[in-house]
């Protein structure tokens, strides 16, 4: 249980493994028995369990909920693009390849894109498959680097940045089918993201 305790106070992935049942008998029971007394003492090695008792609230971050899904509207609020200055031939590509990458998680939220998740992309570039209850320390964000050789998107979770590629040199951007293969193989493969 201290683990769950470290990871709520780090701001982790929430700890939700109790039933309501036994989320009631930790926080409130009398005569609670030896397993769950045990519960409480690893809380209470970091103050989780007095928290708790002083602002009821936080019990509701222990118990299984309705998973809201992850939308559009709300990663593309998380991801923020780092554009070049208004007005720059720069802007104008990496403005395309944003529009791109909006098609492709709208494609993605609607199931067209097979096994890929708005969840996938959000742990691709995060590590983390939803946002933390605090919210990120640093804010995800999206940067444009230019490419000689691939346009797949890599990230670096320890920043939260997703990296897309546009094209140097006055290059074409690939096909539609070819980017959206892309990110495809990107966001269902971790690895690429955990740099």
């Amino acid at each position: 249980m201290c683990i769950s305790a470290l990871s709520l106070l780090q701001n982790g992935k929430l700890p939700r493994v109790f039933s309501p049942e036994l989320t009631d008998e930790v926080f409130n029971g009398v005569a609670p028995r030896q397993f769950v007394k045990d519960l409480r003492s690893g809380l209470d090695a970091l103050g989780i369990y007095e928290l708790a008792k002083k602002l009821p609230c936080l019990v509701h971050l222990f118990t299984p909920g309705a998973q809201h899904p992850l939308t559009v509207k709300q990663i593309t609020h998380l991801l923020q693009p780092q554009f070049s200055p208004n007005g720059s031939n720069r802007r104008k590509i990496e403005s395309g390849m944003f529009a791109n990458f909006i098609k492709y998680m709208r494609e993605v939220a609607s199931g067209r894109r097979g096994a890929v998740t708005l969840q996938n992309i959000l742990q691709f570039v995060t590590g983390a498959d939803e946002e933390p209850v605090l919210g990120y320390a640093i804010k995800p964000s999206i940067e444009f680097a230019l490419t000689a050789t691939s346009y797949l998107p890599t990230s670096n979770t320890c920043i939260n940045k997703l990296n897309l590629f546009i094209p140097e040199n006055g290059d074409d951007v690939p096909t539609t089918e070819i980017l959206f293969g892309l990110f495809d193989y990107s966001f269902s493969n971790n690895y690429f993201g955990l740099q």
